[in-house]
């Protein structure tokens, strides 16, 4: 089970990366680019919080899977 935690801890690592990364891109095209969408500021901000969570959560597991596995029982 402590296995599967750190597996699932590199998975939620990468994703976190990959949202970092795709918050950077979106942050980039509007501002070389722009768009009339109200929503832009909302989405790079959503984007980074998942992006956060996910990178610590991911870490978390990856350093420490008993916590989580605490959690479960």
């Amino acid at each position: 089970m402590m296995l599967l935690m750190r597996i699932f801890g590199v998975v939620l690592f990468l994703i976190g990366l990959w949202q970092f990364y795709a918050t950077w891109k979106y942050h980039h095209f509007l501002t070389t680019k722009g768009t009339d969408n109200a929503f832009s500021p909302l989405a790079l901000y959503y984007g980074f919080a998942l992006g956060v969570v996910a990178f610590l959560l991911g870490l978390v597991l990856m350093i420490s899977p008993q916590w989580m596995y605490g959690l479960i029982q």
